[in-house]
């Protein structure tokens, strides 16, 4: 039977996306409702009571089936023990105990891999803490020690290390706004 294993990681295709592109190989379409990497619930179910010998697995990239290298492993180790063929639409690669991988293509594919992972974790973390309420990026500088800085700076009075002493603006953040 062929299976097909949706998550929602949108790093290259959406859930539509994903649901058009598997549904031409698999009728039967797996849904994880979350990307949250603790609980796969449908991952689960699909890996230890449906998948049988001569299956077929789509997904259209690998970091929708695992997050971590090590659970990547260790659901194609299942697979081939239960001889069930991985099929990755994305990179049009197929994991099987039939068939031999170049191993430059393999290290691409796992630098892929972990590129996505990184790729992911960034950008739920920064949705995180945006639902938390935190900022993101560089905090503002103080507007009254910048512009004291300046006035120091101007005056020739002062060292540039007494000006970042007193005002805590470092050199290199004194030069840039000298230059507006």
């Amino acid at each position: 039977m062929n299976y097909g294993y949706i998550r929602p990681i949108e790093l290259y295709d959406t859930v539509a996306e994903q649901y058009s592109k598997l549904s031409k190989f698999s009728l039967t379409i797996i849904e994880e409702s979350h990307a949250q990497t603790d609980i796969r619930k449908e991952l689960n179910t699909l890996f230890y009571s449906k998948l049988q010998s001569g299956d077929k697995l789509y997904i259209t990239d690998l970091c929708i089936l695992a997050d971590t290298s090590y659970q990547l492993e260790e659901l194609i180790t299942i697979a081939q023990e239960i001889n069930v063929d991985i099929h990755i639409i994305n990179a049009q690669i197929t994991i099987s105990q039939h068939e031999q991988m170049n191993f430059n293509k393999f290290l691409s594919l796992l630098n892929q891999f972990q590129s996505d992972m990184i790729k992911f974790r960034t950008k739920s973390g920064i949705a995180k803490a945006k639902t938390e309420g935190k900022t993101i990026g560089r905090p503002k500088r103080n507007d009254l020690n910048l512009k004291n800085a300046i006035e120091m700076y101007h005056s020739k009075k002062y060292t540039l290390e007494e000006i970042k002493e007193a005002t805590n603006i470092s050199r290199a953040t004194l030069y840039r706004h000298l230059n507006k």
